[in-house]
């Protein structure tokens, strides 16, 4: 007797909690293997970024095999607005009926999800140390199954900044870092359209696009921005630091042993107050804890120096708990983690999705270098 298709749904608000049960299922692996909480509410992450998304839902019966989300938004790409899709949380489960199902349904849904929102482009994050994900979507063994193509648009790194050796100084000690209010807004705003020029898939390009974005960011607000100001009271640098507050929660499952290493270091300089000790696996607790992030938004600077005097602001002011996370194109070199402070960094890829017959656009070219802007919660 022939099987039942499986069906392709589009979620709604009443689906939240079982996408987040079959989302937690799935570890993600690399030198850590964490799984993702997102019980209080799934779809919490995309309402932050757009109010225009779709999650797709794979089900056989009322089981769900499979979920994808695809989130729209303006950005500044190829120096002009323009709106595009972000696929996220491709999750598909082991069953290989499920998998060739996934394989129809990408590109129907990947042209709907076009139409529906008026985009012609899509774009994925996907990390580098996942070598199953990169082998199945960027590097797949045959082309028989039609499956859009996914071409590198960037690499940037995710740094994650743990604590200062005892020999670190503050380059500019004496930098003015204001708080963000009415006085200085508009200098603030102005200095994020002019940076916001200078990358590709930037969200601020005018007053207005900031203030949509500062209102569907829950739990940001203009107070929480560290503004840098120089004697003519110029802004030349500002981040926005900011706690998830358990939308999403990354909860470490085990550590390989580089991994494992790392922590024991970070134990032993918590002990002489240099670093912050990194939240113990599940595999020891036996219990679900997160990890205490502090994400670092908004983050422009005018020189490397500025940069890190900012990074000793927000290293400070944060909970003795948390550590700092931010984006970093490599091609923004003021923005590596400086020697006399202890991080790691894992390796990011931005791809271009595209249908099998479309060529590559104009902005693909690789002689194209500007840096983009990576949002650190929203790409994880």
């Amino acid at each position: 007797m022939e099987k039942n298709l499986m069906k392709l749904e589009v979620a709604t608000p009443q689906d939240a909690q079982s996408l987040a049960e079959f989302y937690k299922s799935f570890p993600v692996r690399g030198l850590v293997e964490i799984k993702i909480d997102r019980e209080k509410d799934f779809f919490a992450p995309y309402s932050i970024q757009s109010d225009r998304y779709l999650t797709y839902m794979l089900k056989d019966e009322e089981k769900i095999e499979g979920i994808a989300s695809f989130i729209t938004k303006d950005v500044l790409l190829d120096n002009k607005v323009q709106t595009v899709a972000f696929g996220r949380d491709l999750r598909i489960s082991s069953n290989r009926r499920a998998v060739m199902e996934w394989s129809k349904h990408f590109l129907p849904a990947m042209e709907e999800v076009f139409r529906t929102f008026d985009c012609k482009y899509l774009f994925s994050v996907l990390s580098m140390s996942e070598v199953q994900a990169l082998n199945a979507f960027v590097r797949p063994r045959t082309m028989k199954r039609p499956l859009p193509h996914y071409h590198l648009f960037r690499r940037f790194n995710m740094v994650s900044v743990h604590g200062r050796l005892p020999w670190a100084s503050n380059p500019l000690p004496h930098l003015r870092i204001r708080r963000g209010n009415q006085g200085n807004v508009d200098a603030l705003i102005a200095y994020l359209i002019r940076k916001s020029r200078e990358k590709d898939l930037s969200t601020v390009w005018d007053a207005q696009s900031f203030f949509d974005k500062l209102e569907r960011w829950k739990g940001l607000r203009l107070d929480d921005f560290l503004i840098a100001i120089d004697k003519n009271e110029n802004v030349i640098g500002c981040a926005a630091p900011w706690s998830s507050g358990g939308l999403q929660e990354f909860i470490p499952m085990q550590y390989s042993l580089r991994a494992h290493n790392f922590r024991q270091f970070l134990k032993f300089g918590n002990r002489l107050g240099w670093t912050r000790t990194l939240t113990k696996p599940y595999s020891r607790l036996k219990m679900e804890a997160s990890f205490n992030f502090k994400y670092l938004n908004f983050l422009n600077a005018d020189n490397a120096d500025i940069f890190e005097s900012l990074l000793w602001k927000a290293f400070d002011e944060a909970d003795e708990n948390e550590f700092i996370v931010y984006g970093q194109t490599r091609s923004e070199y003021i923005y590596r983690p400086p020697r006399t402070w202890v991080s790691g960094k894992m390796p990011f890829g931005v791809y271009l999705l595209l249908p099998p017959d479309q060529e590559a656009p104009k902005f693909m070219h690789p002689a194209n270098e500007r840096p983009i802007e990576i949002e650190p919660f929203f790409a994880l």
